[in-house]
């Protein structure tokens, strides 16, 4: 038997850690969670609306969870939320200055850990890796295939 569930979760552990030792992460208390995550997707989607919504799906972290973790990040003035002109009921997230230098911090640091996770792995592996991933998490939420 397999125990896959286990093998992701310490792995997720590890990757968690090392991510929260980060140089940049020591000396920037502003950062929690994945709030690193958070701005590095609003600097790389800086140029369309982004919604609450969008962090959610793309996070994969339910609606109360990205509520709380954007209040936290707007009082850090990392983020602000503004209501949008064609729906009031829906909020544009958008990162600040303050948060794009923040992001771009973190960015080399973790593009640095992430090279050195895929050491000895060939393009193709990653890719394959990345395939695996993205088909556990659909069969996980009911997008799977009953071929």
């Amino acid at each position: 038997m397999y125990h896959i569930g286990l093998e992701i979760k310490n792995f997720n552990n590890v990757i968690s850690r090392n991510i929260m030792n980060l140089k940049t992460l020591s000396y920037v208390q502003e950062i929690t969670g994945s709030n690193g995550y958070i701005l590095q997707y609003l600097v790389d989607h800086e140029t369309q609306c982004i919604t609450q919504k969008d962090i959610e799906a793309t996070l994969g972290i339910t609606r109360s969870t990205a509520s709380t973790v954007l209040s936290r990040m707007e009082k850090k003035g990392l983020i602000s939320r503004n209501i949008l002109e064609s729906d009031s009921r829906i909020k544009e997230v958008k990162i600040t200055q303050k948060g794009k230098d923040i992001a771009f911090q973190i960015a080399t640091e973790v593009a640095d850990f992430e090279r050195n996770i895929l050491k000895g792995f060939k393009k193709e592996e990653v890719l394959l890796f990345l395939n695996f991933i993205k088909q556990m998490k659909e069969n996980i939420v009911g997008g799977q295939n009953d071929d």
